[in-house]
């Protein structure tokens, strides 16, 4: 385990107060033990005062009481409690399931100060830019606020405009986090499980590229081209001059929030077919493009005139490859049809899990999850927590699931579960159907077969030059008897030792059978010697019995 650099980390008065402040907050959450041998152990220059810890912490599950801890820890910590809330494959569905109530709306920063940022990253004054800008903002999170605002040209708006010194603030704190996951693992033994250091590098991933606003500006653009035939979804409009890494401004969407649709009980709303086409989109966006909207809360997503579906904040989206997309749909179809050996096979040839588990036990545990969701008709198996407990399986034998794939199977529980709240009748499977029936055709056409070619043309051309020429080593060398085989053995010692006192009492049986039939011919010659050699031959045979049976 590596350490951190942690010289310019300790040499930091900024970084020392900060670090002062979270062992507190730590402490004051019963983690006083974990402070203290840091702070000795690791003779980390700081002096924590002692924390009472409170009576309603002490009444907290563990599971509430992290929560709690990354509230108080603030905007860094919260972001990664959001992260570790999709990762259930590492840090348990019970924890999972706490951390995902965290939320991180924050007090608005004032209008001056957001006029500042945009005078800083436009070169403009608000006035030389917008017709009109509200003061108040529509929303505000911890990464950024919105605002609404007219275009010269009289086009409505919303402005987002990152928070000042966030990005320093979560640089900062990215640091701290390095160091206390180093100290954690190294301390705690019963931590390495969670792999802190990992979680961390993952953190820091996600959280640098939802800070760029240029970033999110570009995925919704590519969702736009990949939605241009789709009626049935819009992606807006995004005003690249008016955009940096910490302004993003885009067109005003009119329509209602999914949220309040689905909180409502109007009539007004077909939510059947807003389900559906919510589903359509997302089978689209993995299946055909190759690339999603990772966050698809109800939140995020607008309903406009004639039920057309609007995506929203697009900070989080990722790109999943083809190959990895056909594995995670050959899964599905391997769990529908109920096909558990087909399934451990595709699993393995794919890595999600090694050979080495307990193959019995996994099966049987695949069976018991199938058993619960089988049914004839496709139409009617739930897909969405079907595919959440065949995770939730891989995941009890300590395989860890890519980031990809953990980003996956939290978007398609989130449309599961908003597609249920708009139609509890409604099942995913039933739009899943027609795109098996699609993807089974194409996996055997010829097209798809000569694409296939295609791809692999350069390594088939590499093979077909090389392959003459290494058989003809091989069999060069196999004529001259230069074939060098390497064999690795294991406990052979033992099974050596096994022959060599075996062969040795069968030598010995062999030497007391001819010593008996040697006495038998002898005694027809003289009986005083063929005697003696029956007697001897019967000692030995008795000793052979007895080390036989003894040892």
């Amino acid at each position: 385990m590596a350490k951190p650099k942690t010289s310019s980390f300790l040499q930091s008065k900024e970084d020392l107060k900060r670090i002062t402040q979270i062992m507190g907050i730590l402490a004051k959450f019963q983690l006083d033990k974990f402070v203290h041998r840091v702070q000795y152990v690791e003779k980390l220059p700081v002096r924590i005062p002692k924390q009472k810890v409170l009576d309603e912490v002490k009444l907290m599950t563990p599971q509430e009481r992290l929560r709690a801890l990354f509230e108080d820890l603030g905007t860094s910590f919260v972001k990664l409690g959001q992260l570790l809330a999709t990762r259930d494959d590492i840090i348990g569905a019970d924890y999972a399931a706490e951390l995902s109530k965290l939320h991180d709306q924050m007090k608005p920063f004032p209008v001056a100060e957001v006029k500042r940022v945009i005078k800083r990253e436009l070169g403009k004054s608000v006035g030389e830019l917008f017709s009109s800008f509200d003061s108040e903002p529509m929303a505000s999170a911890s990464i950024a606020q919105v605002h609404r605002a007219k275009l010269k040209d009289g086009k409505s708006v919303v402005v987002k405009i990152q928070r000042p010194d966030i990005e320093k603030t979560i640089i900062e704190d990215l640091r701290i986090m390095h160091y206390i996951a180093y100290l954690a693992d190294k301390n705690i033994p019963e931590i390495h499980a969670y792999d802190p250091m990992y979680l961390v590098d993952e953190f820091e991933r996600s959280i640098l590229k939802e800070l760029d606003f240029l970033r999110e500006a570009k995925n919704s653009k590519r969702l736009k081209e990949n939605f241009k035939e789709n009626k049935d979804v819009y992606i807006p409009i995004i005003y690249d001059e008016l955009c940096t890494r910490h302004i993003l401004t885009m067109e005003e969407i009119e329509g209602s929030r999914l949220s309040d649709i689905i909180a409502s009980n109007s009539k007004k709303y077909n939510k059947r077919l807003i389900a559906q086409r919510c589903i359509q989109a997302f089978f689209q966006m993995i299946l055909v493009d190759g690339f999603y909207h990772a966050d698809p809360h109800p939140g995020n997503i607008i309903v406009m005139k004639h039920g057309v579906i609007c995506f929203l904040d697009f900070g989080k989206c990722a790109t999943i490859d083809k190959d990895l997309a056909g594995n995670i749909f050959r899964l599905v179809l391997f769990a529908v049809d109920n096909d558990v050996n087909g399934l451990i096979a595709h699993l393995i040839r794919i890595g999600f899990v090694e050979e080495t588990v307990d193959m019995e036990q996994f099966r049987l545990d695949l069976t018991d999850l199938f058993d619960s969701y089988y049914s004839t008709d496709i139409r009617s198996i739930d897909i969405g927590n079907m595919f959440s407990g065949l995770m939730a399986v891989i995941g009890k034998y300590e395989f860890k699931r890519p980031r990809e794939l953990a980003d996956l199977t939290r978007a398609i529980l989130i449309l599961d579960g908003l597609s249920t709240q708009l139609d509890p009748k409604f099942n995913m499977a039933e739009v899943f159907e027609p795109y098996a029936i699609k993807y089974v055709a194409n996996a055997f056409n010829s097209k798809k077969f000569f694409e296939t070619l295609k791809s692999n043309i350069f390594d088939i051309e590499y093979i077909a030059k090389e392959f003459p020429g290494a058989l003809r080593r091989l069999l060069k060398k196999a004529s001259e008897g230069k074939i060098t085989l390497e064999i690795e053995h294991k406990n052979l010692e033992n099974i050596t030792g096994h022959l060599e006192t075996v062969s040795d009492r069968i030598s010995v049986a062999l030497i007391v059978a001819a010593l008996i039939v040697g006495s038998s011919i002898t005694g027809q010659i003289d009986k005083a010697l063929g005697l003696v050699f029956f007697v001897a031959s019967s000692i030995i045979g008795i000793w052979l019995v007895l080390k036989t049976l003894v040892f």
